[in-house]
């Protein structure tokens, strides 16, 4: 583990991982990726007699965050016929994304998603051609030490 060392590292080495139908492939040519947020929702529990005249809340349902991969887009690769198949499919698939440090995989986030948007971005006679894509997250995620 990383114990107490907060030396900062870049992303490379990163990997994202999304299941096509057999087992998890890792999407070529990655450019980034967010890490998905936590979000929970607050539902306004504030009645007459609230104490101290303040409103007040309780826990409500977890809220399906997104979080988006940016690729170097080759039309009709392997990795763009996945994404373009899981996103007509419009089902959940399994996902891994791999956090490096010092360029070595380290930790990683196991869950489930959803790809709900998939932008092939400009065609420019001097810029390398990108796309972006969102994905919905479908289940907890599962944050832990890095396993091959």
């Amino acid at each position: 583990m990383a114990g107490e060392n907060q030396e900062a590292s870049i992303g490379w080495g990163g990997e994202v991982h999304l299941f096509n139908g057999t087992t998890l492939y890792e999407l070529h040519e990655v450019v980034s990726f967010t890490l998905p947020p936590d979000t929970d929702s607050e539902v306004d529990a504030t009645h007459l007699k609230s104490p101290g005249r303040r409103r007040s809340t309780v826990p409500g349902l977890i809220e399906d965050s997104t979080f988006q991969v940016v690729l170097n887009y080759r039309p009709l690769s392997d990795t763009d016929i996945l994404i373009r198949a899981a996103r007509a499919a419009r089902d959940t698939r399994a996902m891994k994304l791999v956090i490096p440090q010092n360029g070595q995989p380290f930790a990683q986030v196991e869950l489930t998603a959803k790809c709900t948007g998939h932008s092939r971005g400009e065609i420019s006679p001097e810029g390398v051609m990108q796309a972006t894509v969102t994905f919905q997250v479908k289940s907890d995620e599962d944050f832990s030490e890095y396993q091959a």
